[in-house]
C-alpha cells in the first residue's frame, strides 16, 4: 500500500534540514527564494506517490524521497516501452504465423500430411501417416482407405500448370458464334460457342496473353442440354455405314473430293472471274493507253474518284495520304494472283503526274479533289453490275462450320425443298380438279389437266442425289455449292492478309447489333449475271491489318478454325508459294508490273510483313492437314 503520511512527513524535514544551506548559498537560494516567493515564473510539478517496501525503514524512506520519485518515473518509462515492444512483436509474429500457414505450409506440402494423420491425432494419439510406416511394396493404392482429397486451401505454384491453362487460338474459339470485347478488359473478350457434344450454349471470359495464346476463364451454361439426335444413338457400325454411303454419294457426284477438297462439279461450274490476261491488259491500259478525262465522286471514301477516260472508261482510283493502305491494296492484289483467285477485279498502280497526257485534262479535278502532285494511286477496273452479297447461312450463329457432312446437309435439305414443292404442285392439282368436276367440265378437259400437271411435275420431282447435282448450273443446289466454294477461297485469302474490313468487321459488330451477320457483308459483291464474288478494298491488308492482329486476330482465326472444304487449285498454289518463298515472289511481281516512277515513291513490301504473312501460310496449310487428319479418324 501507498504510504501517503509518511512521505509527506519526509518532505517537511528534508525541506527544513535544507534550510540552513539555502543562507548560505545566496545565488541559488535568491533563486529558489524567488521561486517560493512567487516572483519568479510558476512551475507545475507532478508528485508521484510510490509503495513503501517492508524491508525499508521510516528513516531511510524520509531521508531520499525525491530519489524514490525518480526511480519510479524511470520505471513507469520502462514498463511503457516494455508494452510497446511486446504488442509490436505480436504483431509481427501473428503476420509471420499467417504468412507461415497460407504460403510455407502449402509448398512444402503439410496439409495434405496434417490431413492424412487427422483422424489419428483426433484420438489423442500423434501417429504418422500409415502409408509412410509400410514397406514400398505394401503402399496403399489409390482408391484405398487411405487417400484423402487436398484440403481446399493448397496451393499448387507448379509451372506446367500454368502453362497448360494458356491455349491456342483454335481451341478457344472452336464453334465460337459470338465475341464481345469486355469493357472493363481491353485485353478480355466475352466468348459464346456451341458444344457438340450436347448443343447447349456456354459463355465464358477469355483473356489474350503476350505470347499470343489465351487464358480461359470458367464456362458457364446457357441452355439447357439438347437431346441428342437419333442417329447418334445408332451402333457405331452402323454410324460408320450411313457416313461412307454419305460419302460415296458425294464423291460420286462430284461435289467433294478427299474428303476436303470441293469436287470436279463444284469446280468446272464456278464462274470464271478475271484471269491474267484481264489483268496484264488492264495495266497496259492505265500505263500506256488510258487518258483520264475527268473525275466524279464515288467509288467509297472522301478522297476517293471514279476515273472517267477518254474512250469512256471507268476506274476507281484509291488515294490516300498513307501509302500503308496503297501499298496493301496492290500487294493484297498480287498475292490474289499468285493464288490463282480469279474474285479480285483487276488493280494497277499509277503515279498522279499532270505534266503527262495521261493527267493533264483532269487538272481542275485533281485540285478540287485535293490530289497531290507524284503520289501513288491504284486503278481498278469500273465493274458496273454488281449487287450486295450476304454471309451465307453455314457462316453465321449458330452453324459457323463447313465440312463434307454440312455438305450433305446441304443437298439433302434441298432435294427435301424440291420434294416439298413436287407435292404442293402435286395438291394444286387435285384442287383444280375438284373444282373443275364441281363446275360440270368434260372428262376431256381434265385429262388434259392430268397430263399437262404430271409433265411438270416429273420435270421438278426429286431425283437422285447423282441427277441432281449433275444438273444444269441453273439449278438452286449448285449454285449454293458454287457460292460456298467462293467462300471457301474468301475465308482463306482474307486469313493470309489479315483484313478488316470484310467479314471480320460483321463479326466485330455483332455484339452491339446481333442483326448484322444478315445484312450484306462489308466490301463484298456479287455479279448479277455470273454470280461471282468480288473481294473488294483490300487495302487494310497485309499492313495496318498486320499491325491489329493482337485485338482481331480471334475475329480472323474464326471462321478458319472452322472451314474444313477447300478449293484444291488453292491450296496447291499455296504450297507452292511457301516452297518458292512469298516474299521473293511478292517482289518479283511488284518490280515486273510497275513502272520505275511508281517504285520511287511507293515502298515494296516489308520484311516484317514477308514474315508474318509466311506464319500465316503455314496456319492455313495445318489447318487442311488437320482437316484431312480428321476425317482418317473418323
Amino acid at each position: 500500500m501507498y504510504d501517503i503520511k509518511r512521505l509527506e512527513a519526509g518532505q517537511q524535514q528534508l525541506q527544513q534540514q535544507q534550510q540552513p544551506q539555502i543562507q548560505q548559498q545566496q545565488p541559488i537560494g535568491h533563486t529558489l527564494n524567488e521561486r517560493l516567493s512567487g516572483s519568479a515564473p510558476l512551475q507545475l510539478t507532478c508528485s508521484v506517490i510510490t509503495p513503501t517496501p517492508p524491508a525499508f525503514s521510516a528513516k531511510s524512506c524520509s531521508s531520499s524521497p525525491i530519489e524514490a520519485t525518480h526511480m519510479t518515473l524511470l520505471t513507469l518509462r520502462r514498463r511503457r516501452a516494455f508494452q510497446r515492444r511486446a504488442c509490436l512483436l505480436s504483431i509481427l509474429a501473428a503476420f509471420v504465423f499467417g504468412m507461415a500457414l497460407g504460403v510455407i505450409v502449402p509448398m512444402l506440402g503439410l496439409p495434405d500430411y496434417f490431413a492424412s494423420t487427422g483422424s489419428s491425432s483426433s484420438a489423442g494419439s500423434v501417429q504418422l501417416a500409415p502409408a509412410a510406416l509400410l514397406p514400398p511394396s505394401e503402399q496403399p493404392q489409390l482408391g484405398s482407405s487411405y487417400d484423402r482429397p487436398p484440403l481446399p486451401y493448397s496451393v499448387s505454384f507448379v509451372k506446367e500448370e500454368a502453362e497448360q491453362l494458356e491455349l491456342s487460338a483454335e481451341q478457344v474459339f472452336r464453334n465460337a458464334f459470338h465475341l464481345e470485347q469486355d469493357k472493363n478488359a481491353p485485353d478480355s473478350m466475352i466468348v459464346k460457342k456451341l458444344d457438340t457434344n450436347d448443343g447447349s450454349i456456354k459463355e465464358f471470359h477469355v483473356q489474350r496473353t503476350a505470347n499470343g495464346r489465351y487464358r480461359k476463364g470458367p464456362e458457364r451454361r446457357l441452355t439447357k442440354t439438347v437431346q441428342p439426335e437419333r442417329s447418334r444413338t445408332l451402333a457405331k457400325p452402323q454410324q460408320q455405314a450411313l457416313r461412307q454411303s454419305h460419302e460415296n454419294e458425294l464423291q460420286t457426284a462430284g461435289i467433294i473430293d478427299a474428303d476436303i477438297y470441293w469436287g470436279e462439279l463444284v469446280e468446272q461450274a464456278l464462274p470464271q472471274g478475271f484471269a491474267a490476261e484481264d489483268q496484264h491488259s488492264w495495266e497496259r491500259y492505265v500505263t500506256k493507253e488510258g487518258q483520264v478525262v475527268r473525275l466524279e465522286h464515288g467509288c467509297g471514301r472522301m478522297q476517293n474518284r471514279l476515273v472517267v477516260f477518254a474512250d469512256g472508261t471507268r476506274a476507281c482510283a484509291r488515294y490516300r495520304q498513307n501509302t500503308d493502305q496503297i501499298q496493301g491494296e496492290i500487294f493484297s492484289y498480287y498475292l490474289g494472283q499468285l493464288l490463282n483467285i480469279t474474285n479480285l477485279a483487276p488493280s494497277a498502280a499509277t503515279v498522279i503526274d499532270t505534266t503527262t497526257a495521261s493527267w493533264s485534262t483532269a487538272l481542275g479535278d485533281i485540285t478540287q479533289a485535293q490530289w497531290k502532285e507524284h503520289r501513288p494511286v491504284v486503278l481498278t477496273r469500273w465493274l458496273p453490275d454488281l449487287e450486295p452479297a450476304g454471309i451465307p447461312q453455314p457462316f453465321q450463329p449458330l452453324e459457323r462450320h463447313l465440312n463434307k457432312y454440312d455438305v450433305w446437309n446441304i443437298t439433302q435439305e434441298q432435294m427435301q425443298m424440291q420434294r416439298d414443292a413436287g407435292a404442293a404442285m402435286s395438291r394444286g392439282l387435285l384442287k383444280r380438279l375438284e373444282v373443275a368436276a364441281a363446275s360440270g367440265q368434260t372428262a376431256d378437259h381434265q385429262s388434259s389437266m392430268l397430263e399437262e400437271s404430271s409433265a411438270t411435275a416429273s420435270s421438278t420431282a426429286s431425283p437422285s442425289p447423282s441427277s441432281a447435282t449433275s444438273s444444269s448450273s441453273s439449278s438452286a443446289l449448285l449454285q449454293r455449292l458454287i457460292e460456298l466454294a467462293q467462300w471457301s477461297d474468301l475465308i482463306v485469302f482474307d486469313y493470309l492478309i489479315a483484313n478488316l474490313d470484310r467479314v471480320v468487321n460483321n463479326l466485330y459488330n455483332f455484339q452491339w447489333n446481333a442483326d448484322i451477320m444478315a445484312a450484306p457483308a462489308h466490301n463484298l459483291a456479287r455479279q448479277s449475271e455470273t454470280q461471282l464474288l468480288v473481294f473488294l478494298d483490300n487495302e487494310s491488308g497485309l499492313l495496318h491489318g498486320y499491325r491489329l492482329l493482337k485485338k482481331y486476330e480471334a475475329y480472323h482465326s474464326l471462321l478458319l478454325d472452322n472451314l474444313c472444304i477447300f478449293r484444291r487449285p488453292t491450296i496447291e498454289a499455296l504450297r507452292r508459294l511457301r516452297a518458292e518463298g512469298a516474299g521473293r515472289q511478292l517482289r518479283e511481281l511488284f518490280e515486273r508490273t510497275t513502272s520505275p516512277n511508281v517504285r520511287d515513291v511507293l515502298p515494296s513490301l516489308p520484311d516484317k510483313s514477308i514474315k508474318i504473312l509466311a506464319e500465316r501460310i503455314d496456319r492455313v496449310l495445318a489447318q487442311v492437314h488437320k482437316c484431312g487428319d480428321s476425317n482418317k479418324s473418323s
